[in-house]
């Protein structure tokens, strides 16, 4: 299977691993990827997820290989598999970054934008190509592309199909931070290890948190807290948090 998922004490790591096609998804990686993010929702010890590509690049996207074809059911049925890894992705609810090099394509773009943080070499190229092949976008692309960046440099970068380079990506506001290509994925690793030595379940609460503030107003928000904030209290990681800062000592988060 080329998605492998190593687990280093509490940090995952999840590969797309068919470097001679630039990672680009044939069908079995397509149904194998969610299911790899459903195990790691389901391992409560891990606590932070790396997603990465083999060889020099992160995805190319699907395999343009396979597209068309069938009928209509069956088009339904590609994009439905599709929409199921961008759903365990973006409902992995412990902090996942991804790390970027070479070709960043299509629903590789929005696998890496449905991370919490992105990692890219300035010369890692992005594109939402679908206007080449004669598609609309999918994989949520235009809603995470607007989220990110607004509608208006949104549509530019759909409409033209152009290529982005990390560097103008990070320029954009649409990469977390650069590195160069031969230590993105230590970055990345490094990163995942400082989440997953923090408080866990603070980090699990601030990305529902995120995740619900795009359609809450304001007032929802604080009424979320009012549950969410009692509750942490409670934790132990909250106790830790507490007794090491009057103890001025460094915290051990269990995430409990």
């Amino acid at each position: 299977m080329a998605i492998t998922l190593d687990v280093n004490g509490a940090v995952a790591t999840v590969t797309i691993d068919r470097p001679e096609k630039k990672n680009a998804l044939d069908k079995p990686m397509r149904v194998e990827l969610p299911r790899v993010f459903e195990r790691i929702q389901d391992d409560v010890s891990i606590r932070a997820v790396v997603l990465t590509g083999g060889g020099t690049d992160f995805c190319a996207g699907a395999d343009v290989r396979e597209m068309g074809g069938g009928g209509i059911a069956d088009g339904m049925a590609r994009v439905e598999i599709l929409h199921r890894i961008m759903r365990s992705v973006i409902h992995t609810d412990i902090p996942i970054v991804a790390a970027v090099r070479g070709v960043c394509v299509g629903a590789g773009w929005s696998m890496a934008l449905a991370c919490d943080y992105i990692v890219a070499a300035p010369d890692a190229r992005f594109q939402f190509a679908f206007r080449h092949i004669g598609l609309a976008p999918d994989g949520g692309a235009v809603h995470l592309l607007s989220r990110n960046l607004g509608p208006i440099r949104a549509k530019a970068l759909v409409y033209s199909g152009r290529f982005v380079s990390g560097e103008e990506a990070a320029a954009l506001g649409l990469v977390s931070e650069l590195a160069p290509a031969a230590d993105v994925v230590n970055r990345a690793q490094a990163l995942a290890a400082d989440w997953a030595d923090a408080a866990t379940l603070s980090l699990r609460m601030s990305k529902r948190q995120f995740a619900a503030a795009e359609t809450q107003s304001y007032e929802e928000a604080l009424a979320a807290e009012m549950v969410m904030q009692p509750l942490m209290v409670r934790s132990d990681d909250f106790q830790e948090g507490t007794g090491a800062f009057k103890d001025r000592r460094k915290p051990v988060f269990r995430g409990q």
